[in-house]
């Protein structure tokens, strides 16, 4: 005890009150951070989901519902072909088509003789009535002959031939199955703040899920029993423009119901339409739906961006104010706090198929408290009805 009391006390004199209390809030946000990063977002890298109990004891036929917007051909030649070719026994691909092109109607339609597992279904879009995504997904699933259901979107592409049977899987451990849809890689950097927002926003979401605390899902990669989709009559916020899949999901997801299914080969990668504002535009309309999750289900990512913003800048104050020896151990701590956050980012990265990220990230992790938040500000500027 007798040591102890002179450590401290030669710490007040050499740093005083100020400088004892920054070196304690330093390590108790360092602490708490690692064990966020660790315990809690570290789960999706070490989840397994056999070890959760089985329900069925074979997969599945599928129907696999995508809504199709544009006369798109590029999609017809590639992800389509991608769907439509899984290694998988029993599936049809339901592609739902809104539109008046008929050549472009006849075209898809032409592709059932090479593909007899295609079902394509046309809805007429005209201006006083505008069929909207969830519509389109409601016609579809109704159209389905399968009582299992998959849903993407035609901007996303599976990443193996092996998308559909991974998913499929996760139906013999629940009746939901959760799934990651990534950005496409490609040059830049803004296409890196892409793929790292949505990789961390995945991360938060798949993590509170394997807690069993589902609250969201990828509109690339979710499936569910036709049966929980008629119990809560479908997609039936018809007047909102965003935030079908989290919502639907919210309505039917219990503790015990929900699988998540990870795999760099169960991936799908979706293609972006633009740069910089297309996709601010595109993560504040998303950002509006944290309106409607339950209580509490962002808690874990606010606090970890206010615990990181407050390290941050108890580091800065210790650099500017505090003696050499001092501002040493501060960069010590942070650099000790970043790798291993770079370890589970690594780990979890691994899981889900993202390579690419992990080099820069030390500039996301600087940027990401500034960027949610300016999502979160501009996004109140438009109102909670902006998106009705």
């Amino acid at each position: 005890m007798e040591k102890i009391y002179d450590i401290i006390y030669s710490a007040l004199m050499a740093y005083g009150n100020f400088g004892i209390a920054l070196g304690a809030i330093i390590l108790a946000l360092f602490i708490v951070q690692i064990a966020l990063h660790l315990g809690i977002y570290g789960r999706v890298a070490s989840f397994r989901l056999m070890n959760r109990k089985q329900i069925r004891e074979s997969e599945p036929a599928i129907s696999v519902v995508v809504p199709l917007f544009a006369e798109d051909t590029d999609y017809l030649d590639t992800s389509l072909t991608s769907l439509l070719t899984q290694d998988y026994s029993e599936f049809e691909v339901v592609l739902v088509y809104v539109g008046n092109n008929n050549d472009f109607f006849a075209d898809i339609k032409s592709l059932q003789r090479l593909y007899p597992n295609l079902s394509p279904v046309h809805i007429d879009y005209t201006p006083h009535y505008p069929v909207s995504r969830k519509i389109a997904l409601n016609i579809g699933i109704k159209s389905a002959k399968y009582d299992f259901v998959v849903m993407t979107s035609s901007d996303a592409t599976p990443s193996s031939e092996r998308w559909l049977s991974l998913l499929a899987k996760g139906f013999l451990y629940g009746d939901i199955v959760l799934g990651y849809s990534g950005i496409q890689p490609q040059s830049g950097f803004a296409n890196f703040i892409f793929r790292e927002y949505q990789f961390n926003d995945s991360i938060a979401w798949l993590s509170s899920a394997i807690r069993r605390r589902t609250y969201s899902a990828s509109r690339n990669a979710l499936g569910f029993m036709k049966s929980l989709y008629f119990d809560v009559r479908g997609f039936n916020h018809l007047n909102m423009g965003v935030g079908e899949d989290d919502l639907f999901v919210q309505q039917i997801a219990t503790r015990e119901n929900v699988s998540i299914v990870l795999s760099p080969r169960a991936v799908a990668k979706e293609r972006t339409w633009g740069g910089w504002s297309w996709w601010w535009h595109r993560i504040k309309l998303l950002h509006t739906t944290h309106h409607y999750y339950p209580k509490g289900a962002m808690a874990p990512v606010v606090a970890e961006l206010t615990l990181r913003t407050l390290f941050f800048a108890a580091i800065t104050t210790a650099l500017v104010c505090m003696p050499w020896e001092f501002k040493i151990a501060a960069i010590v701590v942070a650099l000790l706090r970043y790798f291993m956050v770079i370890f589970a980012v690594v780990r979890n990265a691994r899981r889900l198929g993202e390579s690419g990220i992990v080099a820069l990230h030390f500039i996301y992790d600087l940027i990401e408290p500034v960027l949610r938040l300016a999502v979160a500000i501009t996004s109140l500027r438009r109102g909670k009805k902006s998106w009705l």
